[in-house]
């Protein structure tokens, strides 16, 4: 485990090895145990294809969580560009009714912050 407490990669892999490795190992006992035969290639191979598709999985769903993960980060930069948006146009809108030294400040604050939600969203 990391230190957020979350599993490595690292940690995944030797599991799957452990239980692919118990797997083939049930297998061969009962193969044994029923009188048949296997040719050992063939169940080499076997294994090994399996070990290749257990990793082509893993990836595939990694992959696939990570996808989300991006979906949600791009809806959340969007709701935060349109508050940012929102922000600026009320100060700039309050810095028209103050002629002070204030309203000034909120005026190039408010410009800054609608700039800035513009180039975000375009990011996106």
């Amino acid at each position: 485990m990391d230190s957020f407490g979350q599993p490595r990669p690292e940690d995944n892999q030797s599991v799957v090895r452990r239980m692919q490795k118990k797997y083939w190992k049930t297998k061969q006992v009962f193969i044994k145990a029923t009188g048949k035969k296997e040719d050992e290639h063939l169940v080499a191979s076997d294994a090994e294809l399996d070990a290749k598709l257990e990793v082509f999985h893993s990836v595939q769903e990694t992959c696939t969580e990570l996808l989300k993960i991006i979906e949600k980060y791009q809806l959340r930069l969007n709701v935060i560009s349109e508050e940012e948006n929102e922000l600026g146009l009320f100060l700039k809108f309050q810095a028209e009714r103050d002629a002070t030294q204030a309203g000034k400040m909120m005026d190039a604050t408010g410009k800054a912050l609608c700039s800035s939600a513009k180039q975000r969203l375009a990011l996106c």
